[in-house]
C-alpha cells in the first residue's frame, strides 16, 4: 500500500514519532509506578513490537499500550545516551520513509532472519534479546536491527533515570530476594539448562527404539560422561550421592521455567486482578499494593499470586 499521499497514515506517522521519542521516559513513569519491571526493552514482547514497526512504522508501542491501560501519562525529558541528539527513532530514520529503514536497509547487505523463528519466542537456552546478541556475535552474524535498539534503548533508561536504575535491573529486571543477582541465578538456571537439553536429544534418539528412557538412570550416565570426557558444560555441584535431589530441584525448574510466557500486557492485567482480589478481601489498597510489588511472580497463575500474597499479608 502507497502512503505516500495519505494524510490520515502522515497524522499516525506523526504520532508514532512522538511516542518514540519518549519511549524511555514513558518506561520510566511505569517503572516509577510499578506498572512493569525497568527490563522491558530486553524482552522478546518489545523486539516484536520493533520487527512490527520496521514492517508499519504506526504500529503502537508496546510502551504506549501499556501507559494507556494503566492511565500513566508521560512527558519528553530530553536526555538521552547522546546528549548531542534526540532518542534514536523515527525523526532521525524518516528521511528514508519508514522507522529503522536505513537499519533495515542495511542490514539486509549483512545478515538475515530466520523466517520460521518470528516472532521471537522465549527459549530455555536464549530468553532474552540480550542473550540473542550474545549468540549472534559469537557465531560472526550481525545482529538485527531490532537487537541493536534494544541495546541503545537499555542504555538511553539507564542514564535516564539518573542513578535510580542499576545496569543490572534495565538489562535483568530487579534484583530478587533471596535468590542473587541475574549472574548467579543464570548459574543455576544454566546446570537445568544444559541437563534439559541433553535430555530432549537422548528421547528425540529413542524415538523409534523399544528402549524406554529412565531420567535418573541418564542423570547417572550425563554426570559420569560429563566427568570423563572433561565437557565444556559439567553439571555443577551434583554427584551420584544427590542425584535425586537434583532430579527433583530440575522439574521445579521445568514447571517454572518452560511454561508459555505471558506479554506485558498479560501480566500487567494479572497483577492488577490479584490487587483487585486482595482489596476485595477487606485489605487496604496502599499495603496490598506493596505486598503484590514485592511478591508478585509472572509465571504464577492469579490464583497462585494470590495465595502467596495472602501469606504475606498475615
Amino acid at each position: 500500500m502507497n502512503h505516500d499521499n495519505n494524510e490520515e497514515y502522515e497524522e499516525e506517522l506523526d504520532w508514532a514519532e512522538d511516542q518514540n521519542s519518549m519511549e524511555e521516559s514513558t518506561i520510566l513513569d511505569l517503572v516509577n509506578k510499578s506498572v512493569i519491571e525497568p527490563n522491558l526493552f530486553n524482552t522478546m514482547n518489545w523486539i516484536n513490537n520493533v520487527h512490527e514497526r520496521i514492517k508499519d512504522p504506526t504500529t503502537m508501542l508496546l510502551s504506549t499500550k501499556l501507559a494507556i491501560s494503566s492511565e500513566v501519562f508521560s512527558d519528553y525529558r530530553g536526555k538521552d545516551f547522546d546528549t548531542d541528539s534526540n532518542t534514536l527513532g523515527l525523526e532521525q530514520i524518516e528521511r528514508l520513509k519508514h522507522q529503522f529503514s536505513k537499519l533495515e536497509h542495511q542490514f539486509s547487505k549483512m545478515g538475515s532472519r530466520v523466517d520460521h523463528c518470528l516472532p521471537y519466542e522465549e527459549h530455555f537456552r536464549l530468553n532474552s534479546p540480550l542473550e540473542l546478541f550474545l549468540f549472534e556475535m559469537s557465531y560472526g552474524s550481525y545482529p538485527p536491527p531490532e537487537i541493536l535498539m534494544m541495546l541503545v534503548k537499555c542504555f538511553n533508561l539507564y542514564f535516564l533515570a539518573e542513578g535510580t536504575l542499576s545496569l543490572e535491573e534495565v538489562f535483568f529486571g530487579k534484583v530478587v530476594k533471596r535468590a542473587g543477582n541475574f549472574s548467579m541465578r543464570k548459574a543455576r538456571s544454566d546446570n537445568f539448562k544444559e541437563f534439559h537439553y541433553q535430555v530432549i536429544r537422548e528421547k528425540e534418539s529413542r524415538e523409534y527404539s523399544s528402549k524406554n528412557f529412565n531420567l535418573e538412570e541418564f542423570a547417572l550416565s550425563f554426570l559420569r560422561m560429563s566427568k570423563e570426557n572433561e565437557t565444556d558444560r559439567p553439571v555443577i555441584n551434583v554427584t551420584e550421592d544427590n542425584i535425586e535431589s537434583f532430579i527433583v530441584a530440575y522439574y521445579r525448574w521445568k514447571k517454572r521455567n518452560l511454561n508459555k510466557q505471558k506479554s506485558a500486557i498479560d501480566i500487567e492485567e494479572i497483577k492488577s486482578e490479584v490487587v483487585s482480589v486482595l482489596v476485595a478481601l477487606g485489605y487496604t489498597q496502599q499495603k496490598v499494593e506493596q505486598t503484590v510489588l514485592e511478591i508478585f511472580d509472572s509465571k504464577l497463575s492469579l490464583e497462585e499470586n494470590v495465595r502467596n500474597a495472602l501469606g504475606s499479608l498475615f
